[in-house]
């Protein structure tokens, strides 16, 4: 009489030992039995996996990976620009990074230091964690997103894929990468970039955790900055501890941007916002920026009509921003100034957060925020 296959010879001998064993072992066999067949259903093939993400076939998900169809353009930053590539939400390449991240990538857990591009987390989040402490530490990251690369990406996701072989686990890594990738690294525009930063920082994250534990540290990150903080510990005074977090960065490939490590003690101005042991509040160079944009835009809805955008630009121009250069980089169109407000919109909601009280600072964040909106209306 033959043997049956592998699988059912496994089943008949664990169906055996169940049969024999006492009541209590027989519980932690069947246990071990689903966890095993568990463990079967969830190792993937390249076939599986693409029915299971995009509800298709291998060759057909392939078949949509065009990297022509990225577009670009430049956006000012501090000492020079950043390249954004990005994608319209027709092309088959914006559906594939959508279904990966809505299906894959935004399933998988996290460390709980990791504030941004998370569901529940948020800026304010980010901050929040460190109100009431004395002493703080922010650093940056340079080039955060073009920094991690196919290597990076193959080399985390493969501790989350379960393949049946090692050759459909290469397949499935380079079309993966082949999706969310733009010359072998992350672009800065894709929707997926954030998520697969996030996965390639996990294991950093956790030991950036651990180390800061040591020292009753309090750590949070959001994608390229890194928040430190503390009742006791004088991070200005104690260099070393700047280049341990370095040296784990280093592990990754990745560098400190010098010229954005601040200190702080008793309160830390970042990005505009004050952290103290007050709470969270929008500093008055921030505050003063958004309210010359709002006001200039409610009284100047009519100046495009009458005298055409080349006046209403060199009207806009001359305002006193201090988060924008205007000299050096002047708005020179009016879809650049209803981006800007946008911009401006988005970043107050990150902010927002209901899961905290209503403070004044809640309350100043969401008028400013229906101001913009109102004027967004108007220009758009």
């Amino acid at each position: 009489m033959a043997l049956p296959p592998p699988p059912c010879r496994v089943l008949i001998i664990h169906v055996q030992l169940i049969a024999r064993a006492s009541r209590f072992n027989r519980k932690v066999l069947v246990r071990y039995l689903l966890f095993l067949f568990a463990w079967e259903d969830s190792m993937y093939t390249i076939e599986s996996f693409c029915n299971a993400i995009w509800e298709t076939s291998y060759s057909k998900v392939s078949q949509g990976v065009t990297k022509e169809e990225y577009g670009e353009f430049e956006i000012p930053k501090k000492g020079g620009s950043r390249v954004i590539n990005y994608l319209g939400r027709d092309t088959s390449m914006w559906n594939l990074q959508h279904k990966l991240l809505k299906n894959f990538l935004e399933k998988q857990d996290l460390p709980v230091c990791v504030k941004g591009f998370r569901q529940g987390e948020s800026y304010h989040s980010f901050l929040a964690e460190h109100i009431g402490a004395k002493f703080f530490l922010r650093i940056d990251i340079s080039s955060f997103f073009p920094s991690i690369t196919e290597k990076h990406i193959k080399n985390e996701l493969s501790r989350l894929l379960a393949c049946n072989s090692n050759e459909e686990k290469e397949k499935l890594l380079k079309l993966i990468c082949d999706i969310t990738t733009l010359n072998d690294c992350l672009p800065q525009g894709a929707c997926t970039s954030p998520a697969i930063s996030n996965l390639v920082m996990a294991r950093i994250d956790q030991r950036i955790t651990k180390y800061c534990q040591v020292f009753d540290i309090r750590y949070t990150r959001y994608a390229d900055d890194l928040l430190f903080s503390s009742e006791g510990f004088n991070f200005k005074s104690k260099k070393w501890f700047l280049k341990k977090i370095k040296y784990i960065l280093s592990s990754q490939n990745l560098k400190l941007n010098y010229s954005k490590i601040k200190y702080g003690e008793n309160e830390l101005v970042l990005n505009g916002y004050i952290i103290s042991n007050k709470g969270i509040c929008l500093s008055r160079s921030r505050l003063s920026d958004i309210r010359h944009v709002v006001s200039f835009a409610k009284k100047n809805r009519n100046l495009i009509e009458e005298f055409g955008s080349e006046r209403f630009l060199q009207e806009i121009n001359k305002l006193p921003l201090r988060h924008r250069d205007l000299t050096e980089y002047p708005f020179n169109t009016v879809f650049q100034f209803i981006q800007y407000m946008c911009g401006y919109r988005a970043f107050l909601i990150s902010l927002v957060d209901r899961s905290y009280e209503e403070t004044s600072f809640q309350k100043q964040l969401q008028h400013l925020i229906r101001k913009l909106e109102t004027q967004i209306t108007h220009y758009t």
